[in-house]
């Protein structure tokens, strides 16, 4: 599930290569839209776990792509049997127009940069083929004041807010709706809903997620 610059690769090579992965994909709503025979495509797969559900749903033609070498390593170890990419300098390899659907589970989180996330989300339009669907989860803004005061201590560093910092060395972002919305802007919106997750680090956080159309 990670996706990132090289400036963040090293927590994701380290410590977060052996993290779980908590935030549920909403099936009953991307069953609607994607169809079992569809190819799909899972970007920032991590170690499979989305992949794997996805089969288990009756989807049978899926294939990720991940640019941590731990995390794909991981995959390989864990039993899963799905064609797997690197993704490198954040380039989507795979040709245009030539999947049916992409899943970004809990990937913009991990991706601090604004001029990386528009890089991702081009790439992820020019893959898609026509009509092709977009299923979306991630964290919004929250406003406990945990969460405000590493806000806070990080937009001085790193200059957005939101941005913040974990144990181990990892950088994370939580997302304003103004932020999600410009980076949606070339889809069609299906379904789109607030919801509460639970972290990878067992924390609760405001969230979404987003079902649109190419």
């Amino acid at each position: 599930m990670a996706l990132y610059s090289r400036d963040y690769a090293e927590y994701w090579e380290d410590k977060g290569s052996l993290k779980n992965f908590s935030t549920p994909v909403k099936f009953t709503e991307f069953k609607k839209y994607v169809s079992s025979d569809a190819d799909i495509l899972d970007v920032g797969c991590g170690y499979g776990r989305v992949m794997k559900t996805l089969f288990e749903e009756g989807f049978k033609n899926i294939k990720g792509v991940e640019p941590s070498a731990a995390l794909r390593q991981r995959l390989l170890k864990e039993g899963g049997e799905f064609e797997v990419k690197p993704l490198e300098d954040g380039i989507i390899p795979y040709k245009d127009g030539s999947v049916d659907a992409v899943l970004l589970v809990a990937v913009l989180t991990c991706i601090p940069e604004n001029k990386d996330q528009d890089q991702l989300m081009s790439e992820v339009y020019r893959v898609l083929k026509p009509s092709g669907v977009l299923y979306i989860n991630d964290f919004l803004l929250n406003t406990d004041e945990r969460n405000i005061e590493r806000y806070n201590r990080c937009q001085k560093q790193h200059g957005t807010y939101g941005i913040f910092e974990i144990e181990g060395g990892g950088i994370l972002r939580h997302f304003s709706e103004e932020r999600i919305k410009e980076l949606l802007g070339s889809f069609d919106e299906l379904e789109h809903e607030k919801v509460v997750y639970t972290t990878m680090n067992g924390n609760r956080s405001n969230g979404f997620y987003y079902i649109g159309r190419k």
